[in-house]
C-alpha cells in the first residue's frame, strides 16, 4: 500500500537486501523488503516536487483486478524529476475517500486518484442521489456538485450520435470551483480540485492519455535522478558485504538489491544505483561492477 519514499530530506543510509539490510556496514537480518532510502538535505539545491497516488476500488483489494496505474504514475513522475512518495489503495468507501484525499493533499504537491469515476453500476458516482465518490472529494473541500454544461456540449460534439442519458450526465457532474483539463479526443475532462488533486478514471488507457496530456504541469524543471542498473550471477548473501562497503563510501547514492523473480533471466541479482549527482552514481556503479563481476546488460551474462 505504501510505495517508495523520495531521496530528499534527512535520514540514515541503508543498503537493502531481500531479507537483510546493511546499516553502517553491518548486516542486519530479518528486515524484509527491497525499499532502500538514503536521504540528505543539500542546501542550495531545489527541492523536488512530491506526489502521492490514491488507488480506489474494492476490485483491487480483493484481487479481481491488477493495479497497473500506480506503476505508470511512478515511471511517469520519475521521468519528470518528481518523487512519488506514497501509494495507497483504499476501498469504495465514501468517508475513507474524503479523509484520504484531504490528508494526502495536505502533505504532497500532487495527488492522483485512480478509480471511482465512470458510468457503471459499481462506480460510486453512479449511486444516486449523491454520486458518492465525487461528493466525498467535493465535501472535503466544502464544494458542491453540478452538471457542467460545457462538458455536455463537448460530449455532443465528440459523440454526436450518443444519447445524453443519465449515465453520461453523471460523468458530466463535477465539483464546483474545480479546474478542468481537456484531453484531445475525450469529452470527459481531467478534473483538478484544490489545485493539486487530479481525479482520474481507473481505466489505464484513459488515465494514461489524461496524464500525458497534462504532463507540462508536473515537476519544477529538475531532471530525473541518475540511475544505473548492474546485473550479476552472484547471490545476495555473497555480495552483501562488498556492496555494503560501497554504499558506505557513497552516502549520496541509493543502492538497492533485487533478486531474480523470473527464471527466464540470466542474472541472480539486480543492483540499482540512484542519486541526483550523476558522477557519484557512475563512480559507485563502476566499483559495484568490479566487486560483483557485474554487467550493465543482463544478456551479456
Amino acid at each position: 500500500m505504501v510505495g517508495g519514499e523520495g531521496l530528499a530530506g534527512i535520514g540514515r543510509m541503508a543498503f537493502c537486501l531481500g531479507s537483510s539490510r546493511v546499516l553502517g556496514g553491518r548486516v542486519v537480518s530479518g528486515l524484509r523488503g527491497h525499499r532502500c532510502v538514503q536521504r540528505m538535505r543539500m542546501s542550495g539545491v531545489p527541492v523536488r516536487k512530491s506526489a502521492a497516488a490514491l488507488i480506489i476500488g474494492d476490485e483491487i483489494l480483493t484481487g479481481k483486478t491488477v493495479d497497473t496505474n500506480s506503476n505508470f504514475l511512478a515511471k511517469f513522475l520519475f521521468a519528470r524529476g518528481v518523487d512519488l512518495k506514497r501509494v495507497e489503495v483504499i476501498p469504495d468507501d465514501m468517508e475513507d475517500i474524503g479523509d484520504s484525499v484531504k490528508r494526502l493533499s495536505n502533505n504532497f504537491d500532487y495527488v492522483f486518484t485512480s478509480g471511482g469515476i465512470g458510468p457503471t453500476h459499481d462506480d460510486l458516482t453512479a449511486s444516486l442521489p449523491h454520486r458518492e465518490f465525487l461528493d466525498a472529494i467535493a465535501r472535503a473541500y466544502g464544494l458542491d456538485l453540478e452538471v457542467d454544461e460545457s462538458i455536455v456540449a463537448e460530449m455532443k460534439r465528440i459523440q454526436p450520435d450518443g444519447e445524453v442519458n443519465e449515465s453520461r450526465l453523471r460523468m458530466a457532474t463535477i465539483p464546483t470551483k474545480c479546474e478542468k483539463l481537456e484531453t484531445e479526443g475525450l469529452w470527459v475532462p481531467l478534473v483538478v480540485v484544490n489545485g493539486n488533486v487530479y481525479i482520474l478514471p481507473g481505466v489505464p488507457v484513459i488515465l494514461e492519455r489524461m496524464v500525458n496530456a497534462a504532463s507540462s504541469r508536473f515537476g519544477n524543471g529538475l531532471p530525473p535522478r541518475s540511475r544505473r542498473i548492474v546485473y550479476t550471477k552472484m547471490h545476495e548473501g555473497d555480495l552483501a558485504e562488498s556492496v555494503g562497503k560501497i554504499a558506505n563510501k557513497y552516502p549520496q547514492v541509493a543502492i538497492g538489491s533485487y533478486p531474480r523473480t523470473d527464471k527466464t533471466h540470466k542474472y541472480n541479482v539486480k543492483i540499482t544505483l540512484e542519486a541526483d549527482d550523476q558522477a557519484q552514481v557512475e563512480a559507485a556503479a563502476s566499483e559495484v561492477v568490479l566487486a560483483i563481476n557485474g554487467v550493465d546488460d543482463a544478456n551479456k551474462l
